[in-house]
């Protein structure tokens, strides 16, 4: 059981329950977003630290990262809009389906989409962190917990 895709997709359902039980426009970012954001970012970490505790090789924590690199490059972000992208404008091209997947998908960032909103940045950072926290979380695992298995290897 891959730990890290099952918490990735457990934090859309849990900022989507928390985002449309909220009050106020979807611009307004308050610091319990923030706060919510992180405590979802801790359980990614969390979820890295399993995949190393139970054994599981690196590339197990990296598969989100692969979905938003791919979601990234279907987007055509940079080629197409620029440094004045928006993330709500559709102009005229398919590719806002693929970033309004990108952005579903990183649901747990969307304080920080919000606050990077008009620049690039603001589809680069969650796929950026998307490899960061897990693969942190797999690297405190594995200097906790190594791999015994194989004692000549040290």
């Amino acid at each position: 059981m891959n730990y890290v895709t099952i918490t990735y997709l457990l934090n859309i359902v849990l900022y989507a329950m928390y985002f449309f039980g909220r009050t106020g426009g979807e611009t307004d970012v308050s610091g319990i977003d923030f706060f919510v954001s992180g405590i979802l970012s801790l359980l990614l970490i969390f979820a890295g630290y399993l995949n190393a505790r139970k054994g599981m090789i690196y590339r197990t924590v990296l598969w989100v990262f692969f979905v938003n690199v791919f979601l990234l490059v279907c987007s055509g972000v940079f080629d197409q809009f620029g440094s004045d992208f928006n993330i709500l404008s559709t102009g005229n091209s398919d590719s806002f389906l693929f970033t309004l997947a990108l952005i579903v998908y990183n649901g747990y960032l969307f304080p920080l989409t919000i606050v990077l909103e008009g620049s690039g940045l603001s589809l680069l950072f969650p796929v950026v962190l998307s490899f960061i926290l897990p693969s942190l979380g797999y690297l405190i695992g594995k200097k906790l917990y190594p791999n015994k298995q194989n004692p000549t290897e040290l």
